[in-house]
C-alpha cells in the first residue's frame, strides 16, 4: 500500500471515528432545548472567549520562538506566527499533522527541520505537565464531585477493558521502543538507514536542549502559565455565555480546561466529537446531576469548539494571504 492511499485510509478513519462520538454525544438530545439555549447566548462573553484564545496563541507562539531563536536567532516573529496559523489550521483537517506543517515553516539551514522539531516535543512535554497540573489542582480543590466522577467514568471502565494485560501492552511498547534506540544507535556506522534515523534523533535532541541553553528558563515558564491561564478563561467565559452553566465557577474552568485537552489524545480531525463527548459527559454528570448528556453542556461544547475552530480558520486565511503577498512582492 503506498502512502498516499494510507494517508487517505487513517483520515476517512479518523472522520469515523469524530463522527461516531458526535452520534454518542448527540443521541437523545432535546434539540429544542439546545436551540433555545443558542438563541438566549450571551454573544458579549463569546468574544471574550475568542480574545482570550487569540492571547494563548500569542503566548505560545512567543514561548516557541524562546527556544527557535537559539537555534537561529534570525527567526522572526512574523514567520512563528505565520507558520504557527497555518500549523493549527491543518490540524483542525488532518489530525497531528500541524506540528509538522509548522516546522516545515520555520526551519532553516541554521534550524533545520529536526532540530526544530525538537522544540516542539519539548513543548508537548511542558503541555502534558500542566494538564496534569490542572487535573491534580481540580481535583485537590473539589474531589468531593471529581474524585467520584474520575472513579466511575474514568479509571473503572478503563480498567473492565484493559485489566491485567494493560501493563504487559506498555512494558512491550517500552521494551520495543528500547530496542529500536539500541538498534538504531549501534548500526549507525554500518546501515545507511540506521545513520540517517541516528542523524534525525540527534538533531530532535539538539532541539530538545534548547531549553537548557535558554537564558529566560523564568520567561518561558510565565508564558506557559499565560497559555494555560488563558485556556482557563476561555472556558469560564463560555460558561457565562451559556444560560445553565452560568453558575460554575473559575475553579470549575480548570477541571473542565483539563478535561477538554484530555480530548486531543483521541485522533479525530480539531478534537471534533472527541471534545463534544468529553466535555460534554463531565459536564452534564458531575455539575448537573445527569447520567447522560444534555443539551446545555453539549451547546457550551458547540460554542467553544466552534469558536476556536472559526478563529483558527480566519487566522491562517490571513497568514496565507500575508505569505502569499510577501512573497510576490519578493519575485
Amino acid at each position: 500500500m503506498n502512502s498516499k492511499a494510507s494517508k487517505v485510509i487513517k483520515y476517512v478513519l479518523s472522520l469515523l471515528l469524530a463522527a461516531a462520538l458526535l452520534y454518542f454525544a448527540f443521541r437523545g438530545i432535546d434539540w429544542k432545548e439546545f436551540w433555545e439555549g443558542l438563541k438566549t447566548t450571551k454573544w458579549f462573553y463569546v468574544i471574550l472567549s475568542v480574545l482570550a484564545a487569540v492571547v494563548a496563541l500569542v503566548f505560545r507562539a512567543e514561548r516557541w520562538r524562546l527556544q527557535l531563536v537559539i537555534l537561529d536567532g534570525d527567526i522572526t516573529r512574523r514567520s512563528i506566527w505565520h507558520g504557527s496559523n497555518i500549523g493549527n489550521f491543518m490540524s483542525l483537517v488532518i489530525p497531528g499533522v500541524g506540528e509538522f506543517i509548522r516546522c516545515g515553516h520555520v526551519s532553516t539551514k541554521k534550524a533545520g527541520y529536526d532540530r526544530t522539531f525538537g522544540t516542539i516535543i519539548l513543548e508537548r512535554a511542558w503541555d502534558l505537565l500542566a494538564v496534569l497540573f490542572l487535573l491534580l489542582l481540580a481535583v485537590a480543590t473539589n474531589s468531593a464531585k471529581l474524585i467520584p466522577f474520575m472513579r466511575e467514568e474514568v479509571f473503572k471502565p478503563f480498567a473492565s477493558r484493559f485489566s491485567f494485560s494493560l501493563g504487559w501492552i506498555i512494558l512491550l511498547f517500552v521494551l520495543m521502543a528500547i530496542a529500536l534506540l539500541w538498534a538504531v544507535f549501534h548500526y549507525r556506522e554500518k546501515s545507511r538507514f540506521c545513520g540517517k534515523c541516528a542523524e534525525i534523533l540527534g538533531g530532535i535532541l539538539q532541539g530538545i536542549k534548547a531549553f537548557g541553553q535558554m537564558r529566560l528558563k523564568g520567561v518561558f515558564l510565565l508564558y506557559t502559565v499565560g497559555i494555560w491561564m488563558s485556556y482557563i478563561f476561555m472556558t469560564y467565559f463560555t460558561f457565562l455565555a451559556v444560560p445553565g452553566l452560568d453558575h460554575l465557577t473559575f475553579g470549575d474552568a480548570v477541571f473542565i480546561s483539563a478535561v477538554g485537552n484530555i480530548a486531543s489524545v483521541v485522533p479525530t480531525p480539531g478534537n471534533l466529537g472527541a471534545y463534544h463527548y468529553l466535555v460534554g459527559i463531565a459536564i452534564s454528570t458531575i455539575y448537573l446531576g445527569a447520567t447522560e448528556i444534555l443539551a446545555t453542556p453539549l451547546l457550551f461544547a458547540t460554542l467553544s469548539h466552534g469558536s476556536h475552530a472559526v478563529l483558527l480558520i480566519l487566522l491562517a486565511i490571513y497568514s496565507y494571504i500575508a505569505l502569499a503577498i510577501r512573497k510576490k512582492g519578493n519575485s
